[in-house]
């Protein structure tokens, strides 16, 4: 399907139409936080978690989702729970080692940070104006597990970030209002929170430090980090600092008390400063190393050794040209992931050897095309960013990367020996790309510029077809020489789809001419049949014993040929199963929309069952004797993505159009992703990234 850099893999179980999720590949990172917890990485890709082994470099994607986008998770101190919120504030609760979710909650509002105690007993959110302390739900069955214990304001703005104390007693909370705040876990008659302000702009991440938790550093977006200490003071001594130093601001941390009485006050030790050209966007601090990470806007990520009073320039270092979106230390300080949201990026860097650990990057743009090895081992894909990618089935790992192209690859298929992949691309050639020297070893081009959207290989491997957007026409070549064998003409429209028979010397194309024809490429005999359709032609695709060609059209309809005979042995009524599904934008339900259709056709192995996907939410099977749906297969519950909302809302609708289509106003820039005029765009299966070009079409 075409889905921003997301390929869904499904496992067969015994039963013929049993198909349960297996794996999402090419989307490593799409926004949100990091989690690190062991030797796993937990990213969140659209509304789904992904959980990446850092030992044997494979990842494994949750079979649970959330109903948006998800903005941040959380692990417990154990390993054994994890929390996600999705931008609507509804959260999961999923035990990581059952791959199960055991309980759901509505927070009702936007939850920007949320953290384990490091005791595992409670754990903290910030749900806009106010931080929130739930006790961890237990694993018995409870009426209402979600237990709130404390509810902390007096914040003038959203709170952004929260640290827990190491002895799980003292809350530290960063808000947009330019200040932080540390709340008190338990009950203290007559605390007072004290004030941590100074800083020019919103704070994007705060931590405590030292074994008491009597140190803590605050981190704004302009690149200041303050050093905040805990000391013991008399009544006489705050007021002659009050009165002598008002840069110096901070708070008391204990009862009120008379003159002469000693109190413990938060004071500032020091400022520092990170002098980068672009904002800071993410920090993280790791205790017993004394290590700070710092994110940039601009792709950069420093590394600093913070003592009191001291800090230290460790690394310096790019890993892109976009900015870097959240970075997460592991347990024992060795290793840092970062992660790049816009470009689906997510590294995992070890900073003494200075060695990469693990590093993905998905798609920038759409992915249009897919096709799996014949041993079932790699999947190759092909997207609008220029660029052919192979991925292992088993690891879900990219391992190699082919960008030969110069323009959007429409068309990819692997050779029936498995060790080459083949491309067509807009820029005019079909590249042959070798899998064990990953090298490009052919390049094939035609006489006269054409734009290639659709290719075949034969059973044998020698010969190469591809089809033209702009020409009508269809070019061969030989595989062992890259010389031209043919060009074949007839077609009226762009030629949409190509298919070798696997058992006789036929080859099918399909065009928007509104009509499928069947070549003899190897007797030279060219056209042998024409099957007449009423509407433009999207997919074709041979039975595996070459006796039935499948063809869907854009009403929605897959017709049955026999090749032989051109004879029509029956028609499949897609229309109202890819029913369902509105876009932003509409006005009018999904149900009262016009009719879908499918633009990929698949064939069991005993050619049984037929699959077709669309430009729908579903993946329907069909019986081939019976012409009958045996299943639809859902790609996704996410409510930010096109198509997949078949209800109408109209609390969404404006009289200035649809709100997910309105202009984010300024408070809502900072938060990319999450914007409301971007909704969905980080998402998996979005619409692609900001300023992508429109793809050409004839």
């Amino acid at each position: 399907g075409k889905r921003r850099g997301a390929v869904s893999s499904w496992l067969r179980s015994d039963t013929m139409a049993h198909y349960r999720f297996n794996n999402l590949l090419g989307a490593p990172y799409r926004g949100g936080n990091l989690c690190m917890s062991g030797n796993h990485l937990l990213t969140s890709v659209g509304n789904r978690v992904m959980e990446v082994d850092l030992q044997m470099s494979s990842s494994q994607t949750l079979p649970c989702e959330n109903l948006t986008e998800i903005r941040c998770i959380a692990v417990s101190p154990t390993g054994s729970h994890m929390i996600s919120f999705d931008t609507d504030g509804r959260a999961l609760l999923v035990n990581l080692r059952k791959r199960v979710v055991l309980h759901h909650m509505n927070f009702k509002g936007k939850v920007s940070h949320c953290e384990f105690s490091p005791c595992g007993r409670s754990f903290a959110v910030c749900v806009g104006k106010l931080v929130q302390i739930w006790a961890t739900p237990t694993m018995l069955k409870e009426f209402a597990p979600f237990r709130l214990l404390r509810t902390y304001g007096g914040m003038y703005d959203e709170a952004t970030c929260l640290a827990w104390s190491p002895d799980s007693r003292w809350i530290i909370v960063g808000s947009k209002d330019l200040t932080a705040r540390i709340y008190s876990a338990n009950h203290m008659e007559g605390y007072v929170p004290p004030t941590l302000a100074g800083h020019r702009e919103q704070l994007c991440y705060v931590s405590f430090a030292g074994a008491g938790g009597d140190a803590a550093y605050t981190v704004s977006k302009d690149g200041a980090l303050f050093e905040w200490r805990l000391v013991d003071e008399t009544e006489d001594d705050v007021t002659r600092a009050r009165r002598g130093d008002k840069g110096q601001r901070g708070g008391r941390d204990s009862l009120r008390g008379g003159d002469g009485v000693t109190v413990r006050r938060w004071r500032m030790e020091g400022k520092h400063f990170f002098h980068m050209p672009a904002k800071l966007t993410c920090a993280a601090y790791h205790p017993g190393t004394g290590m700070l990470c710092a994110g940039f806007g601009h792709g950069v990520f420093t590394l600093h050794r913070l003592s009191p009073g001291s800090f230290e320039v460790v690394h310096t270092l790019s890993i892109s040209q976009q900015k870097v979106s959240a970075c997460q230390w592991n347990e024992t300080g060795d290793w840092i992931a970062l992660g790049c949201a816009r470009l689906g990026q997510v590294v995992v860097w070890e900073w003494q050897s200075e060695a990469y650990v693990y590093k993905q990057q998905g798609h920038y743009f759409d992915v249009y095309m897919c096709a799996y090895a014949p041993d079932g081992s790699m999947i190759a894909t092909a997207a609008d960013d220029n660029k052919v990618k192979v991925w292992s089935t088993a690891t879900g790992s990219c391992f190699i990367t082919f960008t030969e192209h110069k323009a959007p690859v429409a068309a990819v298929t692997f050779a029936p020996s498995g060790h080459a992949v083949v491309s067509a691309s807009l820029d005019g050639t079909v590249r042959a790309f070798d899998l064990m020297r990953y090298r490009n070893f052919r390049t094939l081009t035609s006489p006269e510029p054409a734009q290639f959207i659709s290719l075949a290989v034969d059973p044998s491997g020698e010969v190469v077809c591809a089809g033209s957007q702009d020409t009508f026409q269809i070019h061969i070549w030989s595989m062992k020489t890259g010389r031209m064998l043919d060009i074949l003409s007839g077609h009226q429209g762009p030629v949409t789809a190509l298919s070798f028979s696997p058992e006789s010397a036929l080859l099918a194309s399909g065009s928007w001419d509104k009509s499928v024809r069947l070549w003899d490429v190897y007797e030279g005999r060219g056209q042998t049949d024409i099957l007449p359709h009423a509407h433009d032609v999207l997919a074709v695709a041979f039975r595996p014993d070459g006796k039935q060609v499948a063809v869907s059209t854009l009403d929605g309809q897959v017709f049955l040929w026999n090749p032989n005979d051109a004879q029509l042995q029956g028609t499949i009524e897609g229309r109202r199963d890819m029913a369902g599904g509105k876009v932003i934008g509409d006005l009018r339900s999904a149900t009262a929309k016009a009719s879908k259709s499918f633009k990929t056709l698949a064939y069991s192995a005993d050619g049984a069952l037929l699959l077709a996907g669309g430009n729908g939410k579903y993946v329907c099977m069909y019986d081939v004797d019976g012409r009958a749906l045996l299943k639809k297969f859902p790609l996704s519950k996410s409510k930010a993505l096109d198509g997949t909302i078949e209800r109408l809302d109209s609390n969404r609708v404006t009289d200035a159009g649809p709100m997910d289509l309105l202009p984010a106003s300024d408070s809502e820039e900072d938060d990319e992703g999450y914007r409301r005029g971007d909704r969905g765009r980080g998402a998996v299966g979005s619409g692609g990234a900001g300023g992508k070009p429109p793809r050409a079409r004839a």
